[in-house]
């Protein structure tokens, strides 16, 4: 529920974002896409959640625009774009 801060707290060096497939469970769902965002040194939780977020916002127009694109398929736990 707190990632952004418990990564913080953690001192973690790059945190992201990922974009899965919904499935049955929580946080279950194969692995569409990640993107890394970088911890700078001044960080609060205010504005490495704002950089997530806009790094989340373009991911995800660029993998869905590509998911329309491109087509999909999902074996098992593996997404793979293409028809």
């Amino acid at each position: 529920m707190n990632g952004v801060r418990e990564a913080l707290e953690y001192g973690v060096k790059v945190t992201g974002c990922t974009i899965f497939m919904a499935d049955a469970g929580i946080d279950t769902g194969p692995v569409i896409a990640q993107a890394a965002v970088p911890v700078q040194p001044d960080d609060d939780e205010a504005t490495l959640h704002e950089r997530i977020k806009l790094t989340e916002r373009t991911l995800l127009a660029d993998t869905v625009g590509r998911m329309a694109r491109e087509g999909w398929t999902v074996q098992g736990r593996k997404l793979r774009f293409g028809r």
